[in-house]
């Protein structure tokens, strides 16, 4: 896809992934960190944590930055959309493709677990690469069904709404709002302008599943500085990234809060 030109400033695909991560790492110390460890989520009910909150500024600040790290963690869900798009677009063998990233969901469950719930299973949710799986699953019909006849719009309406609840009923992060986004981006990737106005308000739509997505679309504006340069090509660290760190950040919160 041709990108826009001349831009003072522009990131190639890697500078993505690293925003990318970086969001997501805020995330996860907000959720693993301050919520799960200081503040008690999922040990305390939620009446014990309101009195908590009521009794206390210092717990009352701790939440709210644990709220605005999950607000700035969805800003990564358009920018791996989009990666996940434009790695689909120009693969040359989509069935491999599709299977290194499928590698990299079920690696990161574990990673996926202990970070944000302390533990090696957890059935109350799935991690978000298990989003950009069956997003690239939608967008596999999209291509086959390419035309605009009434057959391939209604594969193609039927396929996206069955995508969207598989991702809810499997309970997938993140899930039906990256099956969305990545639709969205994929039926206006011709032209850059229209691609990430249509991101950005895919990604507000997302706030009537989740309103921490009110600030998503912050994630586009890193989208549209990308000059079409996917960068160095080191898959190892590209696929390897996302569960090393979640691995890694779950590890370190439970040992010094442990510890503490």
């Amino acid at each position: 896809m041709a990108r826009l030109k001349k831009k003072r400033f522009s990131i190639n695909g890697n500078g993505l992934r690293v925003w990318g991560l970086f969001l997501m790492i805020i995330g996860i110390v907000g959720r693993s960190a301050l919520q799960r460890q200081i503040l008690g989520v999922g040990t305390l009910s939620t009446g014990e944590l309101l009195d908590a909150m009521n009794a206390s500024n210092d717990v009352m600040t701790i939440a709210t930055m644990a709220l605005v790290c999950q607000i700035i963690e969805t800003c990564a869900v358009p920018i791996y959309a989009f990666l996940a798009v434009e790695g689909f677009e120009h693969t040359s063998n989509y069935p491999m493709y599709l299977l290194r990233v499928a590698g990299v969901a079920l690696l990161s469950e574990i990673p996926f677990n202990i970070a944000m719930s302390a533990s090696l299973l957890d059935l109350n949710t799935r991690n978000p690469v298990f989003g950009l799986v069956i997003g690239l699953a939608v967008l596999f019909f999209y291509r086959h069904y390419s035309g605009k006849n009434l057959k391939s719009v209604l594969v193609k309406i039927l396929v996206s709404l069955a995508a969207l609840v598989w991702a809810q009923m499997l309970r997938v992060e993140f899930g039906a709002c990256i099956v969305l986004v990545m639709c969205v981006l994929w039926i206006f990737r011709r032209n850059p302008i229209y691609q990430n106005l249509a991101g950005g308000l895919a990604s507000v739509a997302c706030s009537l599943i989740s309103p921490l997505f009110l600030a998503a679309p912050m994630g586009m504006v890193v989208v549209h500085f990308y000059n079409g340069d996917k960068g160095a090509d080191n898959r190892m660290v590209n696929y390897l990234s996302y569960p090393v760190v979640l691995l890694g950040l779950g590890l370190f919160s439970m040992m010094v809060f442990k510890a503490a």
